[in-house]
């Protein structure tokens, strides 16, 4: 057995916190088996409710600032289209500490580059831009173009937007299963996973699934097992938004028109679209476990960032700041390292995998210390220190928005650029309806994130703490200031 563990992480795309281990009505049988026999994370965290720049301080253990990916890369007007050069992520650290390293599915962090630019010796099923699908040269099986046709959409529902753009919530999708992607991501999955197998030295294996992202599109088979006469709605779903950002109202009113029944055929099919994954994810572990080295493998389940699904009037993600798109689902499974059926109540973040992993690995670290490794913390889950705080960012999607986000172990302050700040009590409002920032009875504790976030702006070099005109010392205090 390698003295040095396996690793394979495998990634949703925008699924919620709350799917996994019976927290709502979703069922997730094989991630729930998973975090059974390991660790739950119950305060994880993407750094930023966006898929581009998400997955590249995934890969980079790096803010946007470091990586140089700040808004979406595969969109036409775009700020930059991939990561800076000399970027370095986990994966080139461990191959050149001697792990076979392979990738699976969507990609997302850069677009002229793919991940054989970035330490991953072997792909298949990615999802990345043309250049690097053309120099890539992949074997026919390992093309998403390998996919066999023959699905179709049985049933759809579609909003229009108040711009007058539609907007598909949610489809039903018949046909074989072999055509759909899921079942080929696995198919693949399992290939790959029995060429790893094959030699003794460690291995680094990851699959990004791009489900349940929206329309939330399950197979018949899946959505018929949700009733939506039986899901609940969202406490928050009429919410009037009342001392609350302007853009979070006008965003609301885009959905102003759907009723409470869409609402809820919304969620059923979210909750369907992402059991099929986990039918999938259950695949892959049982191919590992077939494998002889399951015992000697670090497995990480979690999710680039959330969904608002009804939350707050809203859908999908973005500039909202809300435990919904902020709050993803975390577990990992480590024999003999990591207790089985604990519970960790640490604030963590998507971005301390890239830490971990190095470190677990016998790595070189990386450049930046921007997440910290969860090692420790995954030996004694519950006995480790929490971090006092963590901070995340945002800047835009398709056009820019300024953001900044502190999330303490009770209270989040949001730093809104030009727009209303806000700050929530999370134990006594957990749905954040009500923002205090203004409330006299939090004025303490307003200074005191606002000092924090500016701490945290200096520690990791954000470049928007520096003294513009335009920074944020023109509205957080500096301590350093004359």
């Amino acid at each position: 057995m390698n003295s040095r563990p396996n690793i394979l992480l495998i990634l949703t795309d925008q699924q919620r916190w709350d799917t996994i281990c019976g927290r709502s009505g979703c069922r997730t049988p094989n991630i729930n088996a998973l975090a059974a026999q390991g660790v739950r994370f119950q305060r994880s965290y993407t750094p930023v409710s966006l898929c581009c720049p998400a997955r590249a301080m995934l890969v980079s253990g790096a803010y946007s600032w470091h990586n140089g990916v700040f808004v979406q890369v595969h969109v036409e007007h775009r700020m930059h289209y991939g990561m800076k050069e000399g970027t370095v992520t986990y994966a080139q650290r461990l191959a050149d500490a001697g792990y076979r390293t392979a990738y699976l599915g969507k990609w997302h962090a850069d677009w002229v580059k793919g991940p054989l630019d970035y330490g991953y010796q072997r792909i298949s099923a990615v999802s990345q831009g043309p250049e690097p699908t053309a120099r890539a040269n992949l074997r026919p099986e390992d093309q998403l173009t390998s996919i066999p046709k023959g699905t179709h959409i049985v049933a759809e529902r579609v909003v229009q937007w108040i711009g007058g753009d539609d907007w598909p919530v949610w489809r039903e999708v018949d046909g074989p299963h072999e055509s759909r992607r899921p079942h080929f991501m696995a198919s693949r999955a399992e290939a790959v996973l029995g060429e790893l197998c094959e030699r003794e030295d460690p291995w680094l294996m990851e699959v990004h699934f791009p489900e349940p992202h929206d329309p939330y599109s399950p197979h018949v088979e899946f959505a018929r097992r949700y009733d939506a006469d039986n899901v609940p709605l969202p406490d928050n779903w009429r919410e009037e938004y009342v001392n609350k950002p302007g853009m979070s109202r006008k965003e609301a009113a885009n959905y102003r028109d759907m009723t409470d029944q869409d609402v809820r055929q919304a969620i059923a099919h979210y909750w369907a679209y992402t059991e099929e994954i986990d039918h999938y994810i259950g695949k892959i572990l049982d191919a590992l476990e077939a494998s002889g080295q399951a015992d000697n493998t670090l497995v990480v389940f979690s999710s680039d960032h959330g969904d608002l699904l009804g939350n707050h009037g809203m859908f999908i993600k973005s500039w909202m700041p809300y435990e919904e798109t902020h709050r993803i689902p975390m577990v990992a499974r480590w024999p003999g390292h990591i207790p089985a059926g604990t519970v960790a109540h640490q604030l963590v973040q998507l971005h301390d995998w890239a830490h971990t992993f190095c470190d677990v690995g016998g790595a070189q670290s990386l450049p930046f210390d921007d997440g910290i490794s969860l090692k420790s913390l995954m030996h004694n889950p519950e006995g480790e220190a929490s971090r006092e705080a963590i901070m995340n960012i945002y800047y835009g999607c398709e056009f820019l928005h300024l953001q900044r986000i502190m999330i303490a172990q009770r209270y989040k302050y949001v730093f809104n650029g030009f727009d209303l700040d806000e700050l929530y009590d999370l134990e006594s409002d957990p749905a954040e309806m009500v923002n205090r920032v203004d409330d006299p009875a939090y004025g303490e504790v307003a200074d005191d994130l606002r000092r924090k976030l500016y701490e945290f702006m200096d520690r990791f070099d954000d470049p928007f703490k520096s003294n513009w005109i335009y920074s944020a010392g023109r509205y957080l205090p500096n301590p350093d200031a004359n």
